[in-house]
């Protein structure tokens, strides 16, 4: 099969999947890129995600990934503008997480993909979500797809930036589209102004340190002190950024295309969270994001947003949490605690 033969079967199957963007870049090191994310990782903006750091020598080049690599397929997943905010005292999920883990729906759907090209070409090919070394956003840039915004997402003219990306490396020449798409972020500035911590350092330029579904989802442990107000009401990851984009604004496509869409997960209940055995957790939420938070982490996440609401009707429920048997859940609940007490509760709370 000639590569402009296979380009054009490889969109339609993978459209036919379910993606609504299937473009192809010439495999090559992104020296650009690799020189951006050397930058980022020197000035520590990683924060604790070291495995970044570890294979940063493989992640600008993809044939050091599969080796004979000539083609990058950046596929994108359009998961919808979203519902409306959390109502009821519930506390906001980002809005990718409000359905089944998108690693394991679009990793189903890749995984066939690439193996029809494979099976087709006579050549290897790998597929990836958010899993492997490859610089998704780079090559998604580089294929026409879209471009990398401000806030670092990757933004299309007509999906906005509310999409989820997959890879496919391949030994086979696939016809490359045309690319790297252009800026079109212009002069705007709404997601640097718009982010509550002030992570968004420059163009492009998230530090981690700062970020709050970093410290949310990522991190382990204790949040730093100095961290926790900045979280606000966030119990699972951020949207702020993406929310605040005139190009999300206009874009409101239905129906809602998060993968398995849960209404339940549109925002939590920190109270319950909180109250949650390991078991009770794992069984509701087996199968979404916001198992890469875990049972502990999403409990510490809850004592959070409790104690930045100022709510006096947490402290029951606080109270037991103090005397948790994991150290980190009882220390947050504490400082909960002590920020409700000498803090005014919000309008409508207590």
């Amino acid at each position: 099969m000639t590569p402009a033969r296979l380009a054009v079967e490889l969109k339609e199957r993978g459209r036919a999947e379910g993606f609504d963007r299937v473009r192809v870049a010439a495999a090559r090191e992104l020296e650009r890129d690799r020189a951006t994310l050397d930058r980022w990782l020197g000035a520590g903006h990683h924060a604790g995600m070291s495995w970044i750091e570890r294979t940063a020598d493989r992640r600008a080049d993809p044939r050091r990934v599969l080796p004979g690599c000539r083609s990058v397929v950046s596929l994108a997943w359009n998961h919808g503008p979203g519902r409306a905010g959390p109502a009821d005292g519930r506390a906001p999920v980002a809005r990718y997480a409000r359905g089944r883990d998108y690693h394991r729906v679009l990793g189903t759907r890749l995984g066939r993909l690439a193996a029809w090209v494979a099976a087709t070409s006579g050549q290897p090919a790998r597929a990836f979500v958010d899993s492997g070394p490859v610089l998704e956003r780079a090559w998604a840039e580089a294929s026409g797809l879209g471009w990398i915004g401000k806030n670092a997402c990757v933004i299309t003219r007509d999906l906005g930036s509310w999409i989820l990306l997959g890879e496919i490396l391949s030994v086979a020449e696939i016809e490359p589209d045309l690319g790297p798409h252009p800026d079109l972020c212009g002069t705007c500035t709404a997601c640097l102004d718009a982010c509550p911590t002030g992570a968004i350092l420059e163009a492009g330029v998230v530090d981690s340190n700062r970020c709050i579904s970093y410290w949310t989802i990522e991190h382990r442990g204790a949040v730093p002190a100095e961290r926790r107000s900045g979280n606000a009401d966030w119990i699972f990851g951020c949207d702020v950024c993406q929310e605040v984009c005139p190009w999300n604004r206009r874009f409101a496509r239905e129906p809602e295309r998060t993968p398995d869409p849960a209404p339940d997960l549109d925002g939590l209940d920190p109270i319950d969270i909180l109250g949650m055995d390991e078991r009770t957790f794992r069984g509701r939420y087996s199968g979404t994001a916001l198992l890469r938070a875990r049972w502990d982490g999403m409990r510490r996440n809850a004592c959070i947003v409790l104690g930045n609401r100022g709510d006096r009707a947490a402290l029951a429920a606080l109270a037991v949490a103090r005397e948790d048997e994991d150290p980190v859940v009882r220390s947050h609940a504490a400082w909960a605690i002590e920020r409700i007490e000498r803090i005014e509760p919000r309008a409508g709370k207590g």
